[in-house]
């Protein structure tokens, strides 16, 4: 007799069911107060590292989180850099200036009729658009608004100068969770109005090319870069972030690293950088 396999129907998740996905796991490594002691200590340990690379009589500073790719934590990186300010009994501001592809509503879980687009189009509207985080007594969010047409125009605007120069009066620390620069030129645009800026770096999956090509075009922005923020690294795995330490501090600049697990975003923006090839980036060495 021959048995018959019942095999279930196998359904390919959706973009939008894949993207929800994402966003539920990484809600998980939000620090809270019961998070892991090596999170919470990881995120610590960057933020101090943030304070003593910030150094001035400026009271607030305003502190860009960005990426090369996408999928590399930059989101979950600002969300808890602002977080552990906020722990430090600092006030914080975190704003979402990803206006093509915006995140940090879902990763945290709130919503708002305004954001910032619409705070620079009509900025009568900024005190609608600051939300209270509910977790942090001390940390407010402005979330990004209704897609505009024109994201890098509305961010390069003397608009967003004059928004984030009005803030400082309030916050001890602004945090811009920025889109990944090789995919637009918004976190460029931005590095003009920022204090300082951090590069996050996902472990086993940046190309060093794509860094470089990041690090070219903030070099040329003369943006002030901090360091890099080394996300999923696995702590068992600790040759690995000797390799990385050795791969890039050619670069010249800091290293923040912690072994968090954060997932990878999901979306994508479908143009921007392209990748050297070997050649290119064994020219760029000599």
């Amino acid at each position: 007799m021959k048995l018959k396999w019942n095999k279930a129907p196998w359904k390919k998740r959706s973009a939008k069911e894949e993207r929800n996905r994402q966003i539920m796991e990484e809600r998980e490594f939000l620090l809270k107060k019961d998070s892991e002691f090596f999170a919470r200590e990881a995120y610590n340990s960057l933020r101090t590292n943030v304070v003593f690379s910030l150094t001035g009589e400026e009271a607030c500073k305003i502190v860009a989180v960005t990426s090369s790719m996408q999928s590399e934590g930059k989101s979950i990186t600002a969300a808890n850099l602002a977080l552990s300010f906020a722990e430090a009994d600092k006030r914080v501001l975190l704003i979402d200036c990803d206006l093509r592809k915006p995140k940090l509503s879902r990763l945290l879980d709130m919503s708002a009729k305004y954001g910032l687009s619409n705070v620079l189009m009509e900025p009568q509207l900024l005190e609608n658009a600051v939300l209270q985080y509910p977790a942090a007594q001390n940390m407010h969010v402005i979330l990004s608004g209704s897609i505009p047409p024109n994201p890098s125009e509305l961010l390069g605007s003397s608009r967003m100068e004059k928004l984030l120069e009005s803030q400082k009066e309030k916050y001890d620390y602004i945090i811009l969770d920025t889109p990944p620069i090789n995919m637009v030129t918004d976190a460029v645009v931005l590095s003009t109005y920022v204090d300082g800026l951090l590069l996050v770096i996902r472990a086993n999956q940046s190309e060093r090319g794509a860094v470089m090509y990041s690090l070219e075009q903030l070099s040329y922005a003369k943006a002030k870069i901090l360091g890099f923020v080394f996300n999923g690294v696995d702590q068992a795995a600790s040759s690995y972030s000797k390799y990385a330490y050795r791969k890039y501090r050619r670069y010249g600049y800091g290293k923040y690293k912690y072994g968090y697990g954060g997932h990878g975003y999901g979306y994508g923006y479908g143009y921007g950088y392209r990748a050297r090839s070997e050649t290119d980036e064994k020219e760029s060495d000599q």
